[in-house]
């Protein structure tokens, strides 16, 4: 069956969003918001719906968390790329971090004891079957 668009110039058809459209990262993205405990020594693995414009990881235990774009399938992190998320002191407000990243999945670990995080994520419109896999220097090398 033919579509709407197959009789159309090339620069006339529709498009739908990509990792390279601009808009998609200047527009406000979707909420996606989760809570989770993690136990001492293991990984949570946050998957997205739609790839992702930005991420804060909100610290709410006394223990530090590590957050990172590998895991070897084990405990804790598998290499040394990797940053850490201080614990909260008691009293104080969140300890949080936030970062504009484009990807489908990343992992927080909990090496020092168990750990509470919220985890808030802005989304983009595209697609999670059109992000690369995030492996190389700086992530898992």
């Amino acid at each position: 069956m033919a579509g709407v668009n197959d009789n159309l110039p090339l620069t006339m058809k529709r498009r739908g969003a990509s990792l390279h459209s601009v808009g998609s990262y200047q527009v406000a993205g979707t909420p996606w918001l989760t809570s989770s405990a993690i136990t001492n020594n293991s990984i949570l693995t946050s998957s997205f719906p739609m790839v992702s414009k930005n991420i804060t990881v909100f610290n709410r235990s006394a223990n530090a968390v590590k957050v990172h774009f590998a895991d070897d399938g084990k405990s804790g992190v598998s290499t040394a790329n990797f940053f850490t998320v201080p614990g909260s002191a008691a009293g104080h407000s969140l300890s949080r971090f936030t970062f504009d990243v484009k990807c489908k999945e990343f992992y927080v670990s909990a090496d020092d004891g168990d750990a509470t995080v919220d985890i808030y994520a802005a989304l983009t419109g595209i697609p999670t079957a059109s992000m690369m896999p995030l492996f190389g220097a700086g992530l898992n090398a």
